[in-house]
């Protein structure tokens, strides 16, 4: 009797689980985590989004400032200044838009130590006295407000960037540095001869921000000016994400390390009553010939580096900031023609045109602020 009480006390004291207890408390726990870790993905992304936005933001109030200084005009895209050592004007890439902003975003120090008169690269002659080379600036500077925190390849690097700014049509094929207004063969105006000051203005309504350079007089002070963007500040793009940008430094001015473009090959426009049809290629791309491809948002995301195209890791949008101020997502499936008359700030202007029937060059349609 003794031993039968003492196996049947030990038999109630027992403790830990069957198999079959453990397999459930194992498929609860992987249940869980299944539910939780998608919720906090998504948190940890709509906090770097909201960073990303905040970024940007700064960066296009940094914009406004610089211009509220110099008259309304925005910074050149990129500063091409003369080079005593060189007759090739390319050979000497000055500085892009965003050492001109440094002063803007708290890092003055570093712009009073930039030496304008040398290349972005340069590494041999510093701006003041015993102060570093603009190389050694650019490289090794990491400025937080310009990289977003879902590029790899910007965020926490020194010299890293991640937003362009809307440097308008251009043929990128052409024209690999020299992302100009006037050196364009574009045939708006459709009079057979392309290239024409009136092609060349036109051109120069298609972006925001244009390069200056010092051998081309009609390039000084080119970018747009706040207040005279004739589509509305808030219906016209400023800066965007490229997780492809900046392959070098921010100091880079060429327009495939610090601006994006809509590209287009050169060729004769079409003048058309009929807003169906095919128009000036212009504003009607994407059904012209002139087209090239996957200039789109998140179209060129793989790459490769120096791809002038918005692209963003946000899951199916890109951040971007308007004229005015103000930085919102775009959708990556957003209408084509919508996201193009985004990039022009002045393409709804009319122009008219001599001989031709109507007597008005029909320019791309008005944008409501609901179309996008």
């Amino acid at each position: 009797m003794q031993s039968r009480r003492h196996t049947a006390a030990s038999r109630k004291t027992r403790r830990g689980f069957t198999l079959i207890e453990l397999l459930v408390v194992i498929s609860i726990i992987a249940t869980l985590m299944s539910l939780i870790l998608p919720v906090i993905q998504n948190a940890r992304e709509a906090g770097r989004r909201t960073q990303c936005l905040n970024n940007i933001k700064n960066v296009t109030l940094a914009a406004l400032s610089f211009a509220s200084s110099n008259r309304s005009k925005l910074p050149a895209l990129g500063y091409y200044p003369d080079n005593p050592t060189t007759t090739t004007l390319d050979s000497f890439a000055g500085r892009s838009w965003a050492v001109e902003l440094l002063p803007h975003i708290d890092q003055q120090g570093t712009y009073d130590r930039w030496n304008k008169d040398a290349p972005h690269n340069d590494n041999t002659t510093p701006a003041v006295a015993g102060g570093e080379t603009n190389l050694i600036l650019s490289r090794d500077l990491y400025v937080e407000a310009f990289a977003c925190p879902n590029d790899d390849s910007a965020y926490s690097v020194a010299g890293g960037l991640s937003y362009v700014a809307n440097a308008g049509f251009g043929d990128s094929a052409s024209n690999a540095q020299r992302q100009s207004f006037v050196s364009e063969d574009f045939d708006w105006d459709a009079d057979g001869t392309p290239g024409t000051s009136a092609d060349d203005l036109i051109t120069k309504e298609t972006g925001v921000f244009w390069n200056e350079y010092a051998d081309q007089p009609a390039t000084r002070n080119a970018s747009a000016s706040i207040g005279k963007i004739y589509d509305g500040t808030g219906n016209t793009l400023m800066f965007g994400e490229n997780i492809n940008a900046g392959a070098t430094s921010w100091a880079n001015p060429s327009f495939n390390s610090c601006g994006f473009i809509f590209p287009v090959t050169g060729g004769a426009a079409t003048i058309d009553d009929d807003t169906t049809a095919s128009n000036v290629a212009m504003f009607n791309p994407i059904n012209a010939v002139l087209a090239m491809t996957e200039p789109y948002i998140n179209e060129k995301k793989a790459g490769p580096e120096g791809a002038p195209f918005l692209s963003s890791n946000h899951p199916g949008i890109v951040v971007v900031s308007m004229c005015d101020g103000t930085a919102r997502t775009l959708s990556e499936n957003i209408d084509k023609a919508v996201y193009i008359q985004l990039i022009t700030p002045s393409g709804s202007r009319l122009r008219t045109l001599p001989g031709s029937t109507p007597p008005v060059w029909r320019a791309e349609p008005p944008l409501s602020a609901d179309s996008y």
